[in-house]
């Protein structure tokens, strides 16, 4: 009886052998067919990206507005200060004439620029939301959630 056993899985197993053999391998081809339109969609996509500059529709908070004799100092000093309490958050000086003006954040969403603007108003209480075009934001990795659990677990200890 194991003889007979082993016969049978010695011929079950030549025949799988015999499935993988490379002689027999035929390859096919595959045709897409698609509506011409789909391609000239995607090439649109792809030039309005290009023409943003890789920017998209998001919120700043606008914390500093002046116009006047002295008012790019106030505005490099005001920049300062904001990194200095701020440091991981983008600030953007822009000039429109005859303004000087510095918004700070890219918020995909009007919730988390209210977020920050509550965080920011006691060090900057004439600040306010704006709608504008911001950078993509950065892409958080799972070793970033672990550092930032770190840091925050290190203040409260301090």
């Amino acid at each position: 009886m194991k003889q007979f056993i082993l016969i049978v899985l010695m011929l079950a197993s030549a025949t799988v052998f015999a499935q993988t053999s490379d002689e027999n391998t035929n390859y096919g081809t595959i045709t897409i067919n698609q509506d011409p339109r789909i391609a000239e969609l995607v090439n649109t996509h792809i030039e309005i990206n290009k023409a943003n500059n890789g920017k998209i529709p998001g919120w700043r908070v606008q914390i500093y507005n002046s116009s006047g004799t002295n008012s790019r100092t106030e505005v490099q000093n005001a920049r300062k200060l904001f990194l200095s309490k701020y440091p991981d958050v983008g600030a953007y000086l822009i000039y429109q004439p005859p303004f000087f003006k510095i918004r700070v954040g890219d918020f995909r969403s009007k919730d988390e620029a209210y977020s920050f603007y509550k965080q920011i108003l006691a060090d900057f209480p004439v600040s306010y939301l704006i709608s504008d075009q911001i950078n993509y934001p950065a892409l958080k990795t799972p070793e970033d959630k672990v550092t930032t659990d770190l840091n925050k677990m290190l203040e409260e200890i301090r």
